[in-house]
């Protein structure tokens, strides 16, 4: 059949030699076309599959004009195309409606216990470096949060094929949990910190040892123990990054991304007495950025890793360089193997929850800390870079033990109160005053000294 419609010329071929139903599926083909071109959508159907392509396509040219994240072309197309595309594939895109993004929904959260996931054994992941790793499939239900995540992508794409006319636009369903889960980050007590970081120094002290094999000309063989001060020098990094992460509330990204040049002050104030000393932080993570005023013990951990930079690479660093480097001043991309090991060795690995700890857990010690020591929450959500919101449902959870002092207001007050004395004490001041009175005033009466006399046994 042919057909006019938006000022083209369409042709299609109904795939029948009936009479009959070539007239009934042109009829339906042509109101269907009508009712597309009089709702403002585009006469031709749209797979999702392209669709979801060319939105890729969208992202990456946007975050190379640094209008998003450039984040979003790294990490949004794997998830769009194993998840989006893997379920709704080459169906056209104007017939997709709110109760599929509900299936969708379901189908999502089990994708890798009861999906098509469970037929993958390893993910292939590569790195910001290009380094390339393979990584065992999750075996476990979708996190709300991540679900939520990718339902920021899902609205995305549907809401531009709106915008290109594919479809119109429809209601995306909100992920909601039924019963409310405990979304605290898992962070550290006081104490816990200080055993941390005790275990992070006593591993620092030990003596780490090489053996080598020794062949003496008369035939004797022995071995022999050699200090390794590479493993020495991984330690003492992965202390001051410990000590720099719990002092200024940084997010892990945001402290692999740190350069020297991104310090203020420090190079200026490093040679000046202690309490001289001054640091200033500008950060940026994957959509975060903004200046950070940490707290001092992050200068000593700066002091610990410009000192490490400098004994192995040979030379201070420059702006450019990474702030956590490796021998060669190499940026380090991440502390987790490290860290686990130490929280491990400390008995700290997972919290009272049974949740399992990790970097993110000293930003979680520094905003608690904060909190504690009645730092207002505008001010902490400031300096940490979210909002109020976020502390409230993620950090907030301070140990009331902690805030003891604010919890029983005036109770120092009450301390330094006077006392109260009983009439036998009064008496014995009233007297004693009374004598200290007479003997001013040169009085010659030996009343008053005589009752003194009998109470303390002494010629007054």
């Amino acid at each position: 059949m042919r057909y006019s419609l938006g000022g083209k010329q369409y042709k299609k071929t109904l795939g029948t030699a009936d009479e009959d139903q070539a007239l009934q599926l042109a009829y339906e083909i042509w109101h269907e076309q009508s009712f597309r071109n009089k709702q403002g959508l585009s006469l031709d159907s749209h797979p999702f599959s392209e669709v979801a392509e060319e939105f890729i396509e969208k992202v990456v040219a946007e975050a190379e004009r640094d209008e998003r994240s450039k984040y979003h072309p790294i990490y949004w197309p794997p998830i769009i195309r194993r998840f989006p595309i893997g379920y709704f594939g080459n169906r056209p895109i104007e017939t997709i409606t709110t109760a599929d993004i509900e299936r969708y929904l379901e189908w999502r959260k089990t994708y890798w216990t009861t999906g098509p996931g469970l037929q993958v054994q390893k993910i292939r992941c590569e790195r910001d470096d290009g380094r390339i790793f393979i990584r065992p499939a999750p075996r476990k239900v979708a996190a709300l949060s991540t679900i939520k995540g990718e339902m920021v992508i899902i609205r995305e794409i549907f809401a531009q094929a709106a915008k290109w006319g594919y479809c119109k636009p429809i209601v995306i369903p909100a992920v909601k949990a039924r019963k409310k889960p405990d979304t605290r980050r898992p962070g550290f007590s006081p104490e816990e910190y200080e055993r941390l970081l005790n275990k992070s120094l006593e591993r620092i002290s030990e003596p780490q040892h090489a053996v080598r094999l020794i062949k003496a000309k008369d035939g004797r063989v022995w071995t022999q123990s050699t200090l390794t001060d590479r493993v020495r020098s991984d330690r003492m990094r992965l202390h001051a990054y410990i000590e720099l992460m719990a002092n200024s509330g940084l997010r892990p990204t945001e402290a692999k991304n740190l350069k020297w040049g991104n310090i203020l002050r420090y190079r200026e104030t490093k040679d000046l007495p202690q309490f001289q000393q001054d640091a200033r932080l500008q950060v940026h993570g994957k959509s975060k950025h903004g200046n950070a005023v940490p707290l001092h013990g992050a200068i000593q951990a700066l002091r610990m890793l410009w000192t490490v930079f400098v004994g192995e690479v040979g030379r201070e660093p420059t702006d450019d360089d990474p702030v956590f480097a490796d021998a060669k001043g190499t940026a380090i991309l991440s502390f987790s193997r490290g860290l686990s090991a130490l929280l491990k060795a400390a008995d700290l690995e997972r919290d009272q929850r049974g949740v399992k700890r990790t970097a993110y857990s000293l930003r979680h010690f520094y905003i608690s800390q904060m909190l504690a020591n009645n730092v207002s929450i505008h001010h902490v959500a400031r300096n940490t870079r979210t909002s109020i919101a976020m502390i409230d449902k993620h950090y907030a959870q301070v140990n009331t033990e902690q805030i003891k002092d604010f919890l029983r207001p005036g109770e120092q007050d009450l301390m330094n109160e006077p006392k109260l004395l009983d009439d036998e004490t009064y008496d014995e001041i009233a007297l004693l005053e009374k004598r200290l009175a007479e003997l001013k005033a040169g009085e010659m009466s030996t009343k008053t000294a005589e009752k003194l006399s009998k109470r303390y046994g002494t010629q007054l």
